[in-house]
């Protein structure tokens, strides 16, 4: 160990970072075990410069160049010895010349609400907001500072006598919208900058407390649900206000989640009957028909949440400590089951896929949260990070859309996390 210790100190005294490069890479074909190595990713991470990754318990090693990636994917697939002592000066090499990189994730900044628990939280799209929702029916307007360290208070919305359990930004207009226990639904125009937020209208029509509020990408609709049903809502023309087009029912047990497809007029259903439901609807929204329900098969119990993924073909359904992805056909007809996460010690209560990565974030019943990385087929998805971050249940999580950010909320605890 102390010859070799010696040589690579020599090599990287006289050699250029390119050569070192070839040495360590030589090293890891020769020398890597393959049962020290969890995974080699060769998708591009371009948001937090990770083009390669060798992910091995809680730490990845980062060799970041094209030509060293190139290298690498060649390299470390060929069959190599069993050496954990040459692995180990190729991880020194790599801890000096690279970014030795730690995933799990640290808070950088806490938010603590007046009332009993946070419900939901939701990130702005494009303006660095955050939005949080109270049992006490306080929503709260943060803006954060450009690394994401720092959040300041700008505005309060007033207006709730009651919990508010649901939150959501329109993904492009300045539309804020939340869902309360008194069964109404409340649309909210914010000004360019964020600064302020007024009131725009008051819908009614459900039956019990609105736990869910989803909007559609591109289409004129968002849908929200209570424990009974879940209601299609097609906006105004000028935005201001929006009309029930339609009332999904066909569940046997009570509705707990919704989600739009990103592209296609689809909503997805999640329901404690052990069942999700994908619905499709015409372009006035005056009809909706269910065309595929996703039995028990895969999960045994509750379907707590349901997410699609904002650009690739996956829906996440969660249940107790399982999380499934589905793939499914270009028009949405067809799904076939192609990842089984599994991880958690309870239910998954809330579920985020990453704008643009390949990442999924759950937040479990025991307060836990984990990050999962997936590959383009989900062939291969492993859980990079976990963390306990309360100790009650974690209702909502969220990725901010650019910033290497993830928020949670638990909802006996007034504390929002920004975790990095």
């Amino acid at each position: 160990m102390t010859e070799n210790t010696s040589l690579i100190n020599f090599f990287q005294a006289i050699l250029p970072n390119s050569i070192q490069t070839l040495i360590l890479l030589e090293l890891l074909r020769r020398n890597l075990p393959r049962r020290n190595l969890r995974r080699i990713d060769f998708s591009p991470l371009s948001q937090i410069q990770m083009p390669i990754c060798i992910y091995q318990p809680h730490k990845s090693f980062v060799v970041r160049s094209g030509l060293t990636g190139m290298l690498v994917k060649r390299l470390l697939c060929m069959p190599g010895h069993n050496n954990i002592n040459h692995l180990q000066l190729a991880i020194r090499i790599v801890s000096q010349k690279h970014k030795l990189r730690n995933l799990s994730p640290t808070c950088v900044t806490s938010l603590t609400e007046q009332g009993c628990g946070v419900n939901s939280i939701a990130f702005h799209p494009q303006l660095p907001l955050l939005v949080t929702c109270t049992y006490s029916g306080t929503l709260r307007m943060y803006r954060l500072s450009p690394d994401g360290s720092m959040a300041t208070h700008v505005a309060t919305l007033q207006g709730n006598s009651d919990a508010v359990r649901s939150v959501a930004f329109h993904p492009t207009l300045p539309i804020l919208a939340t869902g309360s226990l008194k069964k109404i639904v409340k649309l909210w125009r914010l000004s360019p900058d964020g600064s302020t937020v007024t009131h725009m209208a008051t819908l009614d029509g459900h039956r019990s407390t609105i736990s869910s509020i989803v909007f559609h990408t591109n289409l004129p609709f968002f849908a929200t649900n209570d424990i009974c049903t879940a209601k299609l809502w097609r906006f105004s023309p000028d935005g201001s206000s929006a009309t029930c087009v339609a009332t999904l029912s066909g569940h046997e047990g009570y509705v707990l989640s919704i989600a739009f497809h990103p592209t296609l007029p689809i909503l997805a259903t999640g329901s404690h009957d052990s069942t999700a439901k994908l619905w499709r609807f015409s372009d006035d929204g005056s009809t909706v028909s269910c065309f595929k329900t996703l039995a028990g098969e895969k999960h045994s119990c509750s379907f707590y949440y349901v997410a699609f993924h904002p650009t690739l073909p996956l829906l996440a359904t969660s249940s107790n400590c399982t999380m499934i992805l589905w793939s499914f056909s270009p028009n949405g007809s067809t799904m076939t089951c192609v990842a089984n996460l599994k991880g958690h010690s309870s239910r998954i209560y809330s579920v985020a896929f990453h704008p643009k990565l390949p990442l999924l974030e759950t937040g479990d019943e025991s307060g836990t949260v984990k990050l999962w990385h997936f590959s383009r087929d989900c062939s291969v998805v492993t859980c990079v990070a976990s963390l306990k971050a309360y100790i009650s249940h974690i209702c909502s999580v969220a990725f901010h859309p650019v910033l290497p950010l993830l928020a949670t909320a638990a909802s006996n605890n007034n504390t929002v996390k920004v975790l990095r």
